[in-house]
């Protein structure tokens, strides 16, 4: 009998040999690449989902200094001795409902040490560019602002207002990412508004009322 039909089985199986030793080498490489690709991925993620957060709650930031200057400058102010008034406990107010806007990133009322919000009058200097601060008033263990010191103004803003009243609305907030895979540090956000008094040109803070 020939032994042609033999060496042909041979052949055969060490070809089916070979065809799944290839198979699991293929496997192999498969793996390597996932391994080698994973911890981009994640990382990447990471960043997108650190990036949509944070945009979100800056947005909530410039909501919050909006709505506490908003809520400051349309109050319908007292007068006394003629002149204008707010009451400081008013501005208080204001600024604790402001602090609303800020949910769920920090409770309503009650914020908590990563919110802070400083709502202050200021007058355009005669150079038109810095304005002078005429009160301030902090919240949440915020630093007011000092009586008599310069703040610089928006580009423009101060052009042909001198002696005018705003007043600027500031929240700064310290905002921590989400531990996710790739740990990121904090980010201080902060955002300011100027608005003119609606009810008179200027609004003077009755201190302890």
């Amino acid at each position: 009998m020939s032994r042609a039909p033999i060496r042909v089985f041979r052949l055969l199986g060490q070809a089916a040999r070979a065809g799944r030793a290839l198979s699991r080498d293929r496997r192999a490489t498969a793996a390597v690449e996932a391994a080698l690709i994973l911890p981009v991925a994640l990382t990447m993620l990471a960043l997108l989902i650190y990036g949509a957060e944070a945009f979100n709650v800056q947005r909530k930031v410039t909501l919050t200094a909006r709505t506490v200057t908003d809520l400051v400058s349309q109050t319908a102010p007292m007068y006394v001795s003629s002149q204008p008034s707010i009451q400081q406990s008013t501005v208080v107010t204001d600024l604790s409902y402001a602090s609303c806007v800020m949910a769920p990133y920090s409770p309503c009322l009650n914020p908590n040490s990563n919110l802070e919000m400083v709502v202050s009058e200021v007058q355009v200097n005669s150079d038109q560019t810095d304005a002078k601060v005429i009160w301030s008033q902090p919240y949440n263990s915020a630093t007011p602002r000092t009586a008599g010191t310069t703040v610089t103004l928006p580009t423009g803003m101060g052009t042909g207002q001198a002696g005018a009243y705003y007043i600027l609305g500031e929240v700064t907030y310290v905002y921590t990412p989400l531990n996710f895979y790739t740990p990121t540090s904090a980010m201080t956000l902060h955002d300011s508004i100027y608005l003119a008094p609606r009810g008179a040109a200027s609004l003077a803070l009755l201190v302890g009322q």
